[in-house]
């Protein structure tokens, strides 16, 4: 069967552009005729929604894939990106700044296409520059340009795409919650000379007030004119009372509460009218997708009224929440809770006629759903639901908002390793994600934190080695085998790690697990070891190891799988020297009012920091100078100086305290090195 020209102008996409650029009539600028006229064709993608998610500060655009095939390849293969530049406009259009290009790739998937079904993607992208002072809340137009296989250029609002399209919406300015010193006064549109601008702190961060909810007797007085019912602006406070706990009768709490004072029929307020999926008179959920490149879930929806969401941007507003749930095994019910995602939203007089566009983000875990390309994709069913002002019930898919809507769609999960199926990976290392460690160096990266408490491995982002006890940790895969080696970089033989080590189960109750006479252990299950510890190595010595994982079958015979992971060792403690120069000397007697001065040495190949005190503590205003450092001395030695003036007459001990930058026992702890150097100061 002969090809369309259509299909052609697809299959043969990048050679037709690479032998003429204007092939599709997309570039006149070069000079060459066009041949095949194809512009911004949404046959095979297209983007479906676009809105702003001010808790975050992300662009997002939801993408359908609306075809079985065109796309490269299959899950297997590299397949094909799907770009996405964003463009900003403050001037309505009249300039625009580039804000980035994000991407993911889209596969061959018949199985989420047939028919009319499409599937739905998303993409993200962090910017700034969308937060104003509330009082300067304006409405900013977006641009989303989507083109598959050929990359938008920087700088081109007026891209014409063959593949794909132009999406243009309007987003509101998200209120300041946080404002630099510079920008306070660029705010007030006040001009600072620079002679004062070189003594601020220009990063120091202000925090604005809190802004104030509006009552209901507020509310009602400012929407008496704007035809906004009881029912909307009063729901919240009919909320309270319908879940209100007390032995008060039920005419008595209505006397008690703010609805009870205002004009208006309760009746409208406690039974409004039902609705089969929401009512979407004021906001609407439209598009939902998944960003593949992040497991990112992304819900966009349409603020549709310039009032209804309890006061302007200078106040508390209100919020739009938004649940998701999953269908991972396609029966069509939804019983897998992902998590709760929400927003802030304002009454806002000049809104556009097609009103504004808002989008939420919510991470997720979706390792456990991954399976080998080779058994073909995994698709999931995703059910979003949209609740203005009240949580939706994280217990029931089938929740019904009353102000709000849902939305489901398919969403395709990036291939994997099947977690459930055996195979050997090592993902904590030391208490921090092997994706956080540097594969070549060993050490800790700049972004590095600890996986089960989220704190810095190194408050500056440097390099950290580890020593001590370190910890492994992976996914169990019951009654298979495992074993756990060592060695140093650049030497042949591995040393198997076969001493005990504690797990617990999920009751609380914690046994000690050892290898068996072959130093293997046995998986025990993730219900009886819920930290997932694969196994305890007491490290020594400085150098460099690798770190293997060999998993088998429940014989013990047949290898499942290999993990390798390189770290850096440090258990040497930093050097700390403390001494006493001037005057009498280190144990010598000074007077109130001499100033004691000497030399320190704080010195480690991962140096962390250094500080410097006086014992006892109550010395008043007076410190030493410096007090502490993160920048190792000269190997002669770095001078510190103590004036005692006001001082009493005592014992002291000057205190030199020198830490690394290890990670020892697979926490947040270091090598530290104290020394001392003791004085008397005499009236």
């Amino acid at each position: 069967m002969k090809k369309s020209e259509l299909e052609i102008g697809r299959s043969q996409f990048r050679q037709l552009l690479l032998t003429n650029p204007n092939y599709f009539g997309t570039n006149a600028e070069c000079g060459l005729k066009l041949v095949q006229a194809i512009q911004q064709n949404t046959k095979y993608e297209e983007i479906g929604c676009v809105g702003y998610d001010p808790k975050f500060d992300r662009l997002e655009a939801v993408v359908y894939i609306n075809q079985p095939f065109g796309y490269g390849g299959d899950i297997c293969s590299a397949g094909t990106p799907e770009y996405v530049r964003f463009y900003l406009s403050f001037d309505n259009g009249g300039s625009w700044e580039d804000q980035g290009l994000v991407s993911f790739r889209a596969y061959n998937i018949p199985e989420g296409t047939v028919g009319t079904e499409r599937l739905e993607y998303a993409v993200s992208l962090p910017i700034d520059g969308m937060r104003r002072f509330c009082a300067f809340t304006g409405v900013v137009l977006c641009r989303a340009i989507l083109s598959w296989n050929n990359a938008p250029a920087p700088d081109t609002p007026d891209f014409i795409p063959v593949w794909g399209g132009v999406h243009d919406t309007h987003l509101l300015t998200e209120p300041y919650k946080l404002i630099t010193v510079p920008g306070l006064f660029e705010a007030a549109q006040i001009d600072i000379p620079d002679v004062i601008l070189t003594q601020v702190d220009a990063a120091q961060q202000i925090k604005l007030k809190e802004p104030v909810a509006l009552s209901v007797s507020e509310l009602a007085a400012k929407y008496a004119k704007l035809k906004v019912q009881p029912a909307r602006f009063a729901f919240q406070e009919a909320q309270k009372l319908l879940n209100i706990s007390s032995d008060l009768p039920i005419d008595l709490a209505l006397a008690n509460s703010p609805l009870g004072s205002l004009d208006i029929d309760i009746s409208d307020i406690i039974l409004p009218p039902p609705d089969v999926d929401g009512n979407t008179t004021y906001e609407e959920l439209e598009c939902v997708g998944l960003y593949p490149n992040e497991d990112l879930l992304v819900g966009t929806f349409r603020v549709k009224r310039s009032a209804g969401y309890s006061g302007g941007p200078c106040t508390a507003g209100s919020t739009e929440y938004v649940t998701f749930w999953g269908d991972f095994n396609n029966n069509g019910i939804y019983e897998k809770y992902l998590g709760t995602a929400s927003v802030k939203v304002y009454d806002y007089d000049n809104i556009p006629e097609e009103g504004l566009e808002y989008a939420v983000t919510l991470p997720v875990d979706l390792s456990m759903y991954r399976q080998p390309c080779e058994d073909g994709p995994r698709l999931a069913g995703i059910r979003a639901i949209l609740s203005w002002n009240q949580p939706p019930d994280p217990t029931n898919p089938n929740y019904v908002p009353v102000w709000g809507n849902r939305e489901e769609t398919t969403v395709h999960i990036a291939p994997g390793p099947d977690i459930n199926a055996p195979g050997a990976y090592i993902s904590i290392m030391g208490g921090i994600p092997v994706g956080m460690i540097n594969d070549v160096s060993g050490e800790t990266t700049a972004d590095a934190l600890f996986a089960l408490n989220g704190l810095a491995a190194d408050n500056l982002g440097r390099p950290c080695p580890f020593g001590g006890r370190v910890v492994l940790q992976g996914p169990q895969f019951q009654n298979y085998k495992y074993r756990v080696s060592v060695r140093e970089i650049g030497t042949a033989a591995w040393t198997p790690v076969t001493n005990r080590f504690l797990i617990t189960n999920l009751n609380g109750i914690a046994s000690w697990h050892e290898a068996d006479i072959a130093g293997m252990f046995t998986f025990p299950g993730h219900q009886q070891n819920i930290t997932s510890t694969l196994a305890w190595w007491n490290s020594s010595g400085d150098e460099r190891f690798e770190v293997r994982l060999e998993v088998f079958d429940p014989t013990g015979t047949v290898l499942q799988g290999v993990d390798v992971h390189v770290i850096q060792l440090d258990n040497t403690g930093p050097s700390a020297e403390i001494d006493i120069t001037s005057g009498a000397g280190n144990c010598g007697k000074f007077q109130i009012g001499d100033t004691i001065s000497g030399i320190f040495k704080a010195r480690d190949e991962n140096f962390g920091g250094y500080s410097i005190t006086v014992l006892p503590t109550d010395v008043g205003a007076n410190a030493v100078s410096p007090a502490n450092g993160t920048v190792q001395t000269s190997i002669a030695g770095n001078s510190w100086s103590l004036d005692t003036t006001d001082m009493i007459a005592c014992g002291y001990v000057v205190r030199l305290v020198s830490r690394d930058r290890a990670i020892v026992n697979s926490i947040r702890s270091n090598h530290r090195n104290p020394d001392e150097a003791g004085f008397c100061l005499d009236d």
